[in-house]
């Protein structure tokens, strides 16, 4: 760049200079003319060249930096836990990698490039004209502090406009995608012109924002080009006076008329460079907002990690639990309260308790979803805390309460998590491993219904899939695995008794050498369970097998009265809506 900038700067002004007093003296040739033409051609090939090379450079870097920085953001935020994506939201994720990350990429390439180019140009500018003429050159350079710091000064304000301007498009965005996510809600409860409304609103309020940062964007190149032209003109004002007193051939400050064009024209090389300041300074103001708002997610730490506690001689488990003395704390509010409990490999715990007792609470433990306030959450002998995470988490499989599919193929959600294909992304979907994990969940009927299979495309977030669909495509995600752990929460609410019951006589042979935290609220769905703990406040009030907590008569006995009587009344209606459909005969028409 400092080449090409000196080159094309020095090389032509020169020239022209020479070929100008040449001519004045009557001594030019036609040889000599060419000559000097040739020469400007010359340099401005060279300089061209060295233009392409330094643009190509800092383009490719730009790029090559860029593409880190986004893969270092997203491989950052994967790792976070759940209780960061609690606490931040996606639209304004959304909005940093993209909308920041252009303007930081911006920076990189335009900024870099025009600010080293318009640095090199006014250094080398100034020099050579110093150099030719000490009273222009120092004339002329006594206008820079003032459009420094009228730059400086416009830099700080728009900084800050341009910092409210994002946080505004941040917060539009997380509108956007909520109201997307959540648009069966936002029609059944039809306040679709509430919401229009509210983003209507945010949509003025970032106009307003805009507006004012564009009135300041639209003063600096006018401002700028004034005081450029300011000093154009006094230089030739003085230069031209100069030579015109001096008399024709005469020199002003040791100038020929040659040498005075030479001046001027580094003085017009001066223009572009001097009005790009505020777009560059725009630029790498708007560069830096945007640079610390992704240094937020960069810098961002889950507490949840591998650390030097972390014994990487760990590499598989057979899935024997154990909670020692667990007690877990957030917001103010005691979840769990020194929770004692062994789960053997292979056996199966079910869990239930009334809303907000703590099971997922204690279920998200053993995966680290958050770590105990104090006590311990073992691992075949070992602490959850010195596991390796890939290790912990390869060696479980979980079904939320709320499944989430990808769009894509009902087959690829399944395979989803197969081990190969973490470690491998091209690594070729086993049909027969899906077909297997669908049948144990109770899926491949409703699949085969449809025209495309297990190759059926699925909308955002299953959206295709009915409730019941969904969970059973979450649970065979997790079957497929083959997990040493799996974790069962509440994964059958959506579907009716009698398919659970399919479902789970499918899972007992699957479950058989598994360790299962059974999650959920039906008798029908827990009796299956080894033992059951019910959980009351953090706290297990109850544990035991089934028939053990019948007989006990406590809460668990007092679901399975209230969930017969239910199945009792259900029954009842059935059967005289059958009999209501029934022809009449003469005796029922005689009956009271």
């Amino acid at each position: 760049m400092l080449l090409a900038v000196a080159v094309g700067l020095y090389g032509p002004p020169r020239i022209v200079g020479l070929i100008i007093d040449l001519l004045r003296s009557g001594k030019a040739r036609q040889a000599d003319v060419l000559a000097y033409a040739g020469l400007i051609l010359l340099t401005a090939i060279i300089s061209a060249l060295l233009y392409w090379l330094s643009r190509r450079l800092i383009m490719g870097v730009s790029r090559r930096v860029s593409y880190r920085v986004r893969r270092d953001i997203f491989a950052n935020l994967t790792r976070q836990d759940q209780d960061y994506f609690h606490h931040t939201r996606t639209g304004d994720l959304m909005n940093r990698l993209t909308a920041d990350m252009t303007a930081v990429q911006e920076m990189l390439s335009f900024g870099a490039f025009q600010g080293s180019n318009t640095i090199f140009t006014v250094v080398v500018s100034l020099g050579l004209m110093i150099a030719l003429s000490p009273a222009l050159g120092l004339i002329t350079l006594a206008i820079f502090p003032i459009i420094v710091l009228f730059l400086a000064y416009m830099v700080r304000i728009i900084g800050g406009r341009y910092g409210k301007v994002q946080e505004q498009s941040s917060l539009i965005a997380a509108k956007a995608q909520e109201n997307f996510s959540g648009i069966r809600v936002v029609k059944g409860y039809a306040v679709e012109g509430r919401e229009i409304r509210d983003y209507n609103r945010m949509n003025r309020e970032y106009r307003a924002l805009v507006m004012s940062l564009a009135r300041l964007d639209n003063s600096l190149w006018p401002t700028v080009g004034l005081l450029m032209n300011a000093a154009f003109i006094i230089v030739l004002l003085l230069g031209s006076r100069g030579l015109v007193l001096a008399g024709q051939g005469g020199q002003f400050a040791g100038l020929t008329i040659g040498q005075f064009v030479q001046f001027t024209w580094y003085l017009f090389n001066l223009s572009w460079p001097v009005l790009a300041l505020g777009l560059i300074a725009n630029s790498m103001q708007r560069g830096a907002t945007s640079w610390a708002r992704l240094q937020e997610l960069l810098d961002a730490e889950s507490p949840i990690k591998d650390d030097g506690r972390t014994d990487r001689t760990i590499k598989t488990l057979r899935g024997d639990l154990e909670f020692q003395d667990v007690t877990l704390q957030a917001d103010g509010r005691r979840i769990l309260d020194h929770v004692n409990l062994k789960v053997p490999a292979g056996q199966t715990l079910g869990i239930t308790g009334r809303t907000g007792a703590g099971k997922t609470m204690l279920a998200s433990l053993v995966g680290r979803a958050l770590d105990p306030t104090s006590g311990r959450v073992l691992v075949d002998g070992f602490d959850v805390r010195t596991v390796p995470l890939a290790v912990l988490r390869q060696s479980i499989g979980a079904v939320p309460q709320e499944p989430f599919l990808f769009s894509d193929t009902i087959a690829e959600n399944i395979a989803f998590g197969l081990p190969e294909r973490v470690s491998e992304a091209d690594a070729p979907l086993d049909p027969q491993v899906v077909r297997w994990a669908a049948t144990v969940a109770g899926l491949t009927k409703d699949v085969d219904d449809f025209e495309q299979g297990f190759d059926t495309e699925l909308g955002e977030r299953g959206v295709t899939l009915s409730g019941g669909q969904r969970q059973r495509a979450a649970l065979a995600r997790a079957v497929a695995r083959k997990p040493a752990i799996l974790i069962l929460d509440d994964s059958m609410s959506a579907v009716d008794t009698e398919t659970e019951a399919r479902i789970l006589t499918e899972l007992r042979s699957v479950l058989a050498d598994r360790t299962v935290l059974l999650i959920g609220h039906r008798v029908s769905t827990l009796r299956f369970a080894d033992q059951i703990v019910v959980l009351d406040r953090g706290r297990i009030i109850e544990r035991g097998a089934h028939d053990e907590l019948i007989a006990f008569g406590g809460q668990y006995a007092e679901m399975d009265r209230k969930q017969g009587l239910a199945g009792s009344l259900d029954s009842d209606d059935e059967a005289g809506e059958a009999s209501a459909d029934a022809p009449a005969t003469p005796e029922t028409e005689l009956q009271p």
